[in-house]
């Protein structure tokens, strides 16, 4: 073959690939400009939204230590608040845990749509915090408190949305169910679960189901100037696997070749040192998809060409933990126990390993590839609880209506917001709803920058006010399309 032959050979696929970027870098046009949506929010709503941060609704692993009473105040906040809500659509209460809301739309026999949050918390201790965590107190720009992004925000905007739609009359054109759970952040299994439970025994089903778990990002992923709304799309899977190790105790001046702690320790490196391999998801490759009107021509060309560039991508995002967790099922040492004393030989050790398994792994194919690893016969292998395991969520469908109706949403809200699908690396309640959901997404319109990332879970947990009435504009909105 000549070399001229070769060099045409070479400037055709070089041509194919600018094809294929030219293609996918045409933006798409939403008309969000002409249609942006800002309204104010209602009168009263924030002080109502104060008074829900005020109900310390925390949930423990230790199910004895929740305060029942406060989970309990929670029905009376939906009455006295959302007086509309309570009384002209379904309310059930199907335990101190499980709410479920029913608003009748105008087309019987389209699918229902399902919108979720849950009201219960994460422990907040006063030390460390710059106000107090259950004060609610509203400044002049933000609300303070615990659940403020986590997720009273969402619960209080959607019936906040309810509410002013119903106060004009407004009938849904497809049903709405609003499902609020409280004890999302233990596993779920007096909420979601038992709510899943209630719609399987009355055969109900959804088109699609819309819960927490993505925002819009702000200046955290540097290739892309604008605001980008990630619309989760699917979620990885969560197991807690234990390492446990039994030797013969004794004093520490005179210790066998390997003692239980040793054995541990030696498990934890070797799966530390044999992290699970990366793949590009059909997730992934969505979101880098959509980007590409975004970013760089010469990166806009890797992310169009990912039949060629996909080893490379997956190389550089192996580099951060941010990325990593997109294309790999991670493995994290969180606890380790051993000896309560420093010169006593420990009769047991153990370690438990966080496990987020993305999808194309399962918890079965995960556990073997951990006993392969640390192959130790000394070193037992299993999940800590059976409650603590899930297999991830498949991919939701970004070409149909839910998707469609979510991403016109943002555009008409948040009209400079960039909008692609997302792999949802923590948990959320939605996971439950599997079997009876064509499609799940998790998105909370809010915009935030890292430094606010911190926050959930973390001190000093805030939302402004402008990110409040972002929420209550675009579920005002979703409403009004479905």
């Amino acid at each position: 073959m000549s070399v001229m032959i070769i060099l045409l050979i070479v400037l055709a696929f070089l041509f194919v690939l600018f094809l294929r970027t030219l293609r996918l870098r045409k933006k798409p046009e939403n008309g969000a400009e002409e249609n942006h949506m800002s309204t104010p929010l209602p009168e009263g709503a924030l002080e109502r939204f104060s008074s829900i941060i005020k109900l310390k609704t925390v949930t423990h692993n230790n199910f004895s230590r929740i305060d029942i009473e406060e989970h309990r105040r929670i029905e009376n906040f939906f009455r006295s608040n959302y007086p509309l809500a309570s009384s002209r659509l379904s309310l059930k209460k199907l335990n101190d845990f499980a709410y479920v809301f029913k608003w009748e739309g105008k087309l019987k026999s389209a699918k229902p749509v399902l919108f979720m949050a849950h009201f219960d918390v994460v422990p907040a201790q006063e030390t460390g915090w710059d106000f107090p965590p259950f004060g609610g107190e509203i400044t002049g720009a933000e609300i303070l408190g615990r659940g403020t992004l986590d997720t009273k925000n969402s619960l209080t905007g959607i019936l906040e949305a309810v509410e002013n739609l119903l106060s004009k009359d407004f009938i849904p054109e497809t049903t709405l169910y609003l499902a609020f759970g409280g004890d999302e952040e233990i596993m779920g299994l007096h909420g979601a679960v038992e709510i899943v439970k209630y719609f399987k025994e009355q055969k109900i089903s959804f088109s699609w189901v819309l819960d927490e778990g993505s925002i819009i990002t702000k200046k955290m992923l540097t290739m892309v100037d604008s605001p980008l709304a990630l619309i989760g799309i699917a979620e990885k899977g969560f197991a807690n696997v234990k390492l446990s190790a039994n030797a013969v105790p004794g004093h520490a001046s005179m210790p066998p070749e390997h003692t239980a702690s040793g054995l541990i320790s030696r498990a934890v490196y070797r799966l530390e040192q044999n992290p699970f391999p990366a793949h590009m998801t059909t997730t992934v490759r969505s979101f880098l998809r959509a980007l590409t009107p975004h970013i760089s021509f010469p990166l806009a060309m890797v992310f169009s060409n990912l039949f060629l560039f996909g080893p490379l991508v997956k190389l550089i995002f192996k580099k951060s933990p941010t990325t990593a967790a997109m294309v790999r099922t991670t493995q994290a040492a969180t606890v380790l126990k051993g000896s309560s004393k420093d010169n006593v030989l420990p009769d047991y050790a153990e370690a438990i390993i966080n496990v987020r398994i993305l999808p194309g792994d399962t918890k079965e194919t995960v556990l073997s590839r951990i006993k392969k690893t640390i192959s130790d016969p000394r070193i037992k292998v299993g999940f800590t609880n059976g409650n603590d395991v899930s297999n991830p969520v498949p991919e939701s469908d970004i070409q149909g209506n839910g998707y469609s109706v979510i991403e016109n949403t943002i555009h008409a809200v948040y009209p400079e917001a960039v909008t692609a699908p997302f792999l949802v690396t923590a948990t959320t309640d939605s996971r439950h709803y599997k079997e009876i959901a064509d499609n799940i997404y998790r998105f909370v319109p809010m915009v935030l920058t890292g430094q606010d990332l911190k926050k959930i879970h973390g001190f000093n947990e805030s939302i402004s006010i402008e990110n409040y009435t972002l929420i209550f504009n675009f579920f005002t909105k979703l409403i009004k399309s479905l």
